[in-house]
């Protein structure tokens, strides 16, 4: 039964990882037109930025993970991760608003431990709140320089396919 059940985890994960495979590197010439070397990600659509340009849905997601940690650090009950009360399977992203509520009490360690990608979602989520609250033009320059950066670098992508190997990581830790 156990065996299945991460066979099944490990299948969806491949899944997830094709399709960030092929959204990274979808029309990729296999013999470079010139001597520069193509980067894999030159076709690479922004997911942080577009998410950034709508101030509404940024200040709503703002809000809601501003709410869970504030309720976490009070020591109250935040809101029950879904999947973990269906599943009985912690997701990538459990733990995370202890981590956080951690790392704003500056507990860098206890905050690593609980779950290791903190700071990089903290620093985020500080990021789209300075940028959704910033005037027009300094929104639009804002947005349009982040989308540069990502597009150069993919790195929402790999901060996903980072989070989803930590979470298979995760789960196969009490097992080795």
């Amino acid at each position: 039964m156990l065996f299945s059940f991460l066979f099944k985890i490990f299948a969806l994960t491949f899944r997830l990882l094709n399709v960030i495979k092929m959204r990274l590197f979808q029309n990729i010439q296999l013999i470079p037109i010139s001597r520069k070397s193509i980067p894999p990600w030159r076709d690479y659509k922004p997911f942080f930025a577009p998410l950034l340009q709508k101030r509404r849905i940024a200040l709503i997601l703002l809000c809601a993970a501003t709410l869970q940690v504030v309720l976490i650090s009070a020591g109250l009950r935040g809101w029950q991760c879904p999947i973990h009360s269906t599943l009985g399977i912690p997701c990538p992203g459990c733990g995370l608003s202890t981590a956080m509520a951690l790392l704003i009490k500056g507990d860098l360690q206890s905050a690593i431990h609980t779950h290791a990608f903190a700071p990089v979602f903290l620093f985020a989520f500080v990021l789209m709140g300075i940028v959704s609250i910033l005037p027009e033009n300094l929104h639009r320059k804002a947005v349009l320089q982040i989308a540069a950066i990502e597009k150069h670098t993919a790195f929402a992508a790999y901060i996903l396919f980072g989070t989803i190997i930590y979470w298979i990581f995760r789960l196969l830790t009490p097992y080795l």
